[in-house]
C-alpha cells in the first residue's frame, strides 16, 4: 500500500543549500540524476496522524540536531556519536548527548553515502569514488574510483561493500582491487548486511526488497511491489526495515512475512539509519536537522 507521507531528498548542510526545482520522480532509475543536480521530490501529506504513527516532534521523534541540515547520509558509530555526509563534500561529527557538530574533513566530492567502522568512515560518491577518511586525523585515501555512480555503502569485516547506479553490489577489499558481485539488483540507495553475511538491497525501480549472497551472487526477493522503498537497515532482531515514502515496514528474511512498523508524522522524511540501540536517525524537510526515531524496532 503507498504512503501518502511526504518525501523529500535530502540535499545539504545549511551554508551549501543546493535549493529546490521541486521535480517529482517518475522512475527510480531517474534518481540518480536528480541526486546529482539536487533536485527535491515530494509527495503529498497526510493532514492527520493515524494511531499508531510517530508525530515529529514528540517524546518517540526528538530533534537532536537542529542545525545539522540535510545530510544525504548518517552512519551512527553505536558509540554515542553519529557521521553525517553531505553532497558539498562534507564529513561532519554529531555528539548524539550534546548536539555539538564537528567538521571531520571538507572537499570529498558529491557524496552519497557513509559507513563507519574501525575508526574510519567510508564514503561513496557520485563521481564513482570510494573514500576512506581516518576519523581522528580527518586524512583520507581512494579505495577505488572510476567506478559507475556509487551510492550505498556499507563494511563487513575487511571489504567495503557499495551498490551502484548499474544494480550492482561491488565489492572492495582492503587492499585489493573492485569487483562486482551481484547484478541485476535495480537502484538501491543502500546496503545492509545480517549476523549471517548475506546482503539486503532495496530497488526503487521494482519495488523489491532483495537478499543477496555476496558469495555466489545468488539473489531473492523478500518483497516485491513496494512503492519506491529508499532505505534498508538490519535491526539486532535479524529483522529487516525498510520505508516507502514515510511509512517504516519490515520483512522477516526466513519467512518472507513483512509488516507495517509506523508512519513518521510532521517530516518529509526520505531514509533512515539504524542504530544498534534500536533507535533510528533521519532528516526532515529543508534545513531542520536530525531527528532521533526513539525506539524504532521495538514497536
Amino acid at each position: 500500500m503507498r504512503s501518502g507521507t511526504a518525501m523529500r531528498l535530502p540535499l545539504d548542510r545549511p551554508a551549501r543549500s543546493l535549493g529546490s526545482r521541486g521535480r517529482k520522480l517518475g522512475v527510480a532509475l531517474a534518481l540518480g540524476a536528480l541526486l546529482a543536480s539536487g533536485t527535491a521530490m515530494t509527495l503529498a501529506a497526510p493532514a492527520v496522524a493515524a494511531t499508531g504513527d510517530i508525530t515529529c516532534p514528540s517524546t518517540a521523534c526528538v530533534q537532536v540536531a537542529p542545525g545539522a541540515g540535510s545530510p544525504v547520509a548518517i552512519a551512527p558509530d553505536n558509540a554515542g556519536s553519529a557521521y553525517l555526509a553531505y553532497s558539498g563534500g562534507d564529513l561532519l561529527k554529531l555528539d548524539l548527548a550534546t548536539g555539538t557538530l564537528t567538521t571531520i574533513t571538507t572537499g570529498l566530492g558529491n557524496l552519497r553515502g557513509v559507513a563507519v567502522a574501525d575508526g574510519s568512515a567510508y564514503l561513496t560518491s557520485f563521481d564513482g569514488r570510494l573514500q576512506q577518511v581516518t576519523l581522528a586525523t580527518g586524512s583520507r585515501r581512494t579505495l577505488a574510483a572510476g567506478l559507475p555512480s556509487l551510492f550505498g555503502v556499507t563494511r563487513a569485516g575487511s571489504t567495503t561493500y557499495v551498490t551502484d547506479g548499474n544494480g550492482e553490489i561491488v565489492a572492495v577489499p582492503d587492499g585489493g582491487t573492485a569487483r562486482v558481485v551481484a547484478t541485476g539488483l535495480g537502484f538501491s540507495y543502500g546496503i545492509a548486511f545480517d549476523k549471517a553475511g548475506l546482503a539486503y538491497t532495496a530497488d526503487m525501480m521494482t519495488g523489491r526488497i532483495l537478499q543477496t549472497n555476496v558469495t555466489t551472487g545468488a539473489t531473492r526477493s523478500l518483497v516485491t511491489q513496494s512503492y519506491e522503498p529508499t532505505s534498508i537497515s538490519v535491526g539486532d532482531d535479524g529483522l529487516v526495515y525498510f520505508m516507502v515514502a514515510g511509512e517504516v515496514k519490515r520483512v522477516n528474511p526466513a519467512t518472507g512475512v513483512q509488516s507495517h512498523v509506523t508512519n513518521l508524522v510532521g517530516i518529509n522524511s526520505f531514509s533512515f539509519s539504524l542504530a544498534a540501540s534500536g533507535d533510528a536517525y533521519t532528516t526532515g524537510s529543508g534545513n531542520d536537522g536530525l531527528w532521533r526515531i526513539v525506539g524504532l524496532t521495538a514497536r
